[in-house]
């Protein structure tokens, strides 16, 4: 036999001439061999290892080296012995010939989920079929891929018809191809599919969305966007969509002679195959006035908070800060055509910024730079373009860095400057114009401030700006702001009860909680600086007693506030770094490794706040206005339905494997009507099946049906924007990924 072969082998003598071998290397040859005969014996088979196929084509290699001629056995095939052993679980994980095979950190658990292996009783079907996925080991909490290809919102176009500007001449291009589709697909329920094929759409639910950005070699968004910049000859009678306010919001309108300075840095920007084409058709001036008019009156830009419209003037405005403001504008609007154009205008000033950066190293300093930082940086994160995205999270950090190295973090930065009784003329417009500037330098830093948090907790990345550096003063109040005149200014502050008192800082808030109930943006503020500590376990406790003390001491109406009180408090409740783990983001394998710690997590009371502080971001939501639910708001309500979607599939599966026979355990509690004292036996004593109630349809939802709340989300995200279908982009990358979440859960 084999075995007495091997053993004549080791017996042999040790010195073969002509070859060389040492004696230590025959015997190990030998050795690995006889191993290997062993484990060819018909006895109990041991749990395979991956590497065990490597050992093997080792042994064969050092023996046939030697010159020892065995007898000749048919030794049996690679095949042979894969019948011998249980299979791998996952034939992928198995190493090949040529190299390819997983490196030594990617062979551990992720064997334990295959089929073959007992694994978790509770485990969701979904992760034992998941198929495995090439993926990228570079971050995943933020935007890394492709959008989904269907949803045809790249810079890489071709020429538009831009004066097509009828409302119903534009319903045709105004949704992408899928619109409809998902549109059909949230009426009906889909039929029961294959596991594997489920399984599989779940996992290419994020390639196709807009948290994946792979960059594309040889292409030039800039030149490929240039031609949005443009309308066709003989349209300019018709460039007057009606998306545009009637009413002026500015006291000044758009110049001719403005008009041709932003023509003349567009054209400086633009690659020079295309001038001749945008000199001629470059928007009409009533356009770009327009564009001004929503960019001050859209609420989901909110620019009246920090750019002083009073004082605004176009002609004093540096064209580039002019060219973000109807950008801006421009991508605000319901419209695709306007928003296409707004997203060129992007592009052209974003590569101008560092031109302007290199010729003139003074502008650093300069507030209207830094203002057209944030618009930059805000128009670019909420674009829902996966490139606009990394880009805007990429180059947040250096506006904040000149706002730290101008000492705007400071106290000592900021003077007092205030009207006295006897103000009148030239002095008074002085005191007025300088207050203003320094108001606008303060509201600009508490923007930055606002912004990273948003960012921070959409993207669930560490924010940029620690909030111990916030040493400088609150704004003022926004009847000050949005005072007209230097004497209604005045009147206004004599008038003030408390106005020459000492403007408090946001330590003073967290200190007293009665200077909340001032209207100076306290309040946003203070419920912001939670953001840097979200992720520190040990003041979950005292952060959740602070948003609490918040929330109990500000009967606020503003609904924006309320949500964000309930995100931060489903935060500091949910692992949402590990929720979209789990979902996919990063892939089946990460999903896999993420599921005990998830599990474990759906077990806790912590869980079961989390889903009813998300429930109660969905209720909120619903009473905003319509439109106002995107950008930042847009994500709060796509973490809360990741959170309740998430809980609803372990739910169901770790309900699968007990037997509830109580009548207690199986009352429906619906989180959304559900009073909090309610709500806090529910997370204690965990009786009854959590559910929401739809907001179109009234009818209760359990979370065990899983696909038909995270449905139900993604339909009022669309609804809440009106029924042309005109969602702003990123709400519609929201709703498609959330749509394939829902088609692929059984």
């Amino acid at each position: 036999t084999l075995n007495r072969d091997l053993m004549s082998v080791l017996h042999a003598p040790k010195v073969l001439p002509g070859y060389g071998m040492d004696d230590a290397q025959e015997l190990d040859a030998a050795q690995d061999l006889l191993d290997l005969s062993n484990a060819l014996d018909p006895q109990p088979p041991s749990p395979p290892m991956v590497q065990s196929r490597m050992d093997f084509d080792h042994a064969q290699t050092t023996v046939s080296e030697a010159p020892v001629v065995a007898p000749k056995q048919t030794s049996p095939s690679w095949h042979q012995v894969q019948d011998m052993n249980p299979n791998f679980a996952n034939p992928t994980l198995i190493p090949t010939q040529d190299g390819d095979s997983l490196p030594l950190f990617m062979q551990d658990a992720a064997m334990s989920f295959g089929e073959s292996s007992p694994g978790d009783a509770c485990m969701p079907d979904f992760l034992r079929h998941m198929p495995v996925l090439e993926t990228s080991l570079s971050g995943h909490a933020t935007p890394w891929g492709i959008v989904d290809p269907s949803f045809h919102w790249d810079l890489d176009f071709s020429s538009f018809d831009f004066g097509l500007f009828d409302q119903g001449n534009m319903h045709e291009y105004a949704q992408p191809e899928t619109s409809s589709t998902a549109a059909q697909t949230t009426e009906h329920h889909p039929q029961p599919r294959n596991p594997d094929t489920a399984a599989a759409d779940r996992a290419k639910a994020f390639d196709r969305s807009l948290w994946r950005y792979l960059p594309r070699s040889k292409t030039n968004p800039v030149t490929a966007g240039e031609s949005n910049l443009t309308f066709p000859d003989g349209e300019s009678e018709a460039q007057s969509p009606s998306c545009i306010p009637v009413r002026n919001i500015t006291s000044e309108r758009l110049s001719y002679t403005v008009r041709d300075r932003l023509l003349a840095l567009v054209l400086e920007s633009s690659s020079a195959q295309n001038s001749k084409r945008i000199a001629a058709g470059f928007p009409s001036l009533g356009l770009l006035d327009g564009m001004v008019q929503i960019f001050f009156t859209a609420s989901s830009i909110n620019a009246a908070s920090y750019l002083h419209l009073p004082t605004f003037s176009p002609a004093h405005v540096h064209p580039l800060l002019l060219i973000c403001i109807i950008a801006a504008g421009s991508f605000s609007a319901p419209d695709d055509i306007l928003r296409k154009l707004g997203l060129a205008l992007h592009e052209v000033a974003r590569v101008a910024m560092s031109k302007f950066i290199d010729e003139d190293n003074s502008t650093i300093r300069d507030i209207q730079f830094l203002q057209m930082q944030i618009l930059l940086s805000e128009l670019g994160m909420w674009s829902g373009m996966s490139r606009q995205m990394e880009i805007a999270e990429s180059f947040l950090q250096p506006p904040v860095t000149m706002l730290r190295r101008g000492g705007w973090f400071g106290r000592s930065a900021w003077k007092r400057i205030y009207p006295l009784p006897n103000d009148e003329g030239r002095i008074l417009q002085a005191k007025w114009k300088e207050w203003v500037l320094q108001e606008s330098w303060l509201r600009l830093v508490y923007k930055f401030f606002e912004f990273d948090r948003q960012s921070s907790m959409a993207l669930l990345k560490p924010p940029l700006i620690s909030y111990a550096e916030m040493r400088m003063p609150l704004p003022c109040t926004d009847a000050l702001w949005q005072a007209p005149s230097a004497t209604a200014w005045k009147v206004t502050y004599l008038s003030t009860t408390g106005a020459t008192v000492k403007q408090p800082t946001l330590f003073d808030c967290i200190e007293d909680l009665e200077y909340l109930n001032d209207d100076n943006g306290s309040s946003a503020a203070y419920l912001k600086h939670f953001a840097d500590s979200l992720l520190l376990s040990s003041r979950q406790q005292e952060l959740m007693k602070l948003c609490e003390d918040f929330k109990n001491s500000r009967h606020s109406s503003r609904g924006h506030e309320l949500i964000l009180v309930q995100t931060l408090l489903m935060h500091l409740n949910a692992p949402l770094d590990d929720v979209q783990m789990f979902a996919g983001i990063a892939g089946p394998e990460e999903a896999k490794h993420t599921y005990p710690s998830i599990r474990d997590w759906s077990l806790t009371p912590e869980a079961r706040r989390a889903i009813w502080h998300a429930s109660q971001i969905l209720s909120i939501s619903q009473g905003l206005p319509p439109g106002k639910l995107q950008n930042f708001y847009a994500m709060t309500n796509y973490q809360a339905a990741l959170v309740l979607w998430i809980y609803g599939l372990l739910k169901r599966t770790s309900d699968e494997n007990i037997d509830q026979d109580s009548s207690i355990d199986m009352q429906a509690i619906v989180l959304n009507d559900t009073q909090e004292q309610e709500m806090k036996r529910f997370v204690k004593l965990s009786r009854g099946q959590p559910a929401i109630r739809d907001g179109s349809t009234e009818t209760v939802i359990p979370l065990r049906d899983a696909a038909q709340v995270i449905g139900s989300v993604s339909r009022f995200l669309r609804s809440s924007h009106g029924n042309t279908g005109l969602c702003p982009p990123l709400v519609e990358s929201l709703v498609q990924l959330m749509e394939v979440l829902r088609s692929a859960t059984k």
